[in-house]
């Protein structure tokens, strides 16, 4: 009897250990706020698009995104409510936090300079072991609907390299992002200052390389950031993105 009780509780205790998904993703608890300048560069067939960005985090739940060029627009979460608003439109979106579905909800939970924007998607997802690189000694594969996800860490335990491949026998490769530029947070946890990532359609490669500069971490941040109704005093929200239209706010009479 004592050894089937045993048994048991080795089995649960097997059972409960995290994956390597979910203790990369939970070592970002450490960052308690930061601030960033981004610049997100994407290129496709020879064309180059660039976003830049000012960014502030700040744990539980607030945020504050400006994407400066080439689209002025402004993302607000305050602890409880999100906003959105681009400028020139006659409306903003608004909703709970609660609420917020897909990819809002991972952006909005994303540390900036981490790779929680993947590692959110691998939460609860069983894990493979996979043989080890002289670069990469740590890895682990992760099945997904349509892909197979292998995360990749260095000897220093950082996670460094994610791929993307079509079937775990891991023969097509369909994306990957390298992390490297490391800022050390704790002895568990580490930003990135550059990301760059590929992805490959057919006879078409698409790749985007996000820079975060001017970081600032585990340092206060001004309340009033995010406070909502200082930048958006006289736009309406609404609850639902398909009630956005690109027409530009009435002009309020004099």
């Amino acid at each position: 009897m004592f050894v089937v009780t045993g048994l048991l509780g080795a089995n649960a205790a097997l059972a409960a250990e995290p994956t390597l998904a979910e203790k990369l993703c939970s070592s970002y608890t450490q960052v308690e706020s930061v601030s960033c300048r981004v610049r997100k560069t994407s290129e496709v067939d020879g064309k180059t698009a660039t976003l830049l960005s000012q960014v502030y985090y700040q744990r539980p739940d607030r945020m504050h995104v400006e994407n400066i060029a080439p689209l002025r627009r402004r993302i607000i979460a305050d602890g409880r409510q999100f906003y959105y608003y681009v400028e020139g439109m006659a409306k903003g979106f608004s909703c709970p936090l609660t609420k917020l579905e897909g990819e809002w909800s991972i952006m909005q939970k994303s540390v900036p300079g981490s790779a929680m924007e993947h590692l959110l998607r691998l939460q609860g997802v069983p894990e493979t072991p996979l043989e080890g690189a002289s670069d990469y000694p740590v890895r682990r594969g992760y099945v997904r609907e349509r892909v197979f996800v292998v995360l990749a860490c260095d000897s220093e335990g950082r996670l460094a390299r994610i791929e993307f491949f079509k079937t775990p026998e891991m023969k097509n490769l369909t994306a990957q992002v390298e992390y490297s530029d490391f800022r050390k947070v704790t002895g568990t946890c580490w930003l990135t200052g550059l990301q760059q990532g590929t992805a490959y359609f057919g006879a078409n490669t698409v790749r985007e390389t996000r820079r975060f500069d001017n970081l600032i971490i585990n340092k206060p941040i001004t309340a009033g950031l995010f406070d909502a109704a200082a930048f958006f005093p006289k736009v309406d929200f609404v609850d639902d993105f398909s009630k956005l239209t690109d027409e530009s706010p009435k002009q309020e009479s004099k």
